[in-house]
């Protein structure tokens, strides 16, 4: 799995939380954007608002953000390690501004 710069991504931060005694809670936390990616599996993230998240994070914490509106199709071939062209950033603030 290669992750770019500008893609959007979900973090996973299951031992890190305090809180994190409910079985069934979510510990994928997210969208956040690749700000930095370096050649030894280490990225550096900021929030769509641009803020730098101050934490440099492996690969194995990280996987494809796949927005609720990705036609299913799309994200099946992006978790066999394709990666799906609607996860950009974008295409985020595209979502953003959209009107109902």
């Amino acid at each position: 799995m290669f992750f770019q710069v500008d893609d959007l991504v979900l973090w996973y931060k299951g031992p890190m939380l305090a809180q994190s005694s409910g079985k069934f809670r979510s510990r994928w936390f997210g969208p956040y954007i690749i700000f930095q990616a370096t050649q030894n599996n280490v990225i550096e993230l900021e929030t769509p608002d641009d803020e730098p998240v101050g934490k440099l994070v492996n690969v194995n914490q990280l996987k494809f953000y796949r927005s609720p509106d990705t036609p299913k199709v799309l994200a099946m071939s992006t978790s066999r390690g394709g990666q799906c062209p609607d996860i950009t950033r974008a295409a985020f603030e595209r979502h953003l501004n959209f009107d109902i």
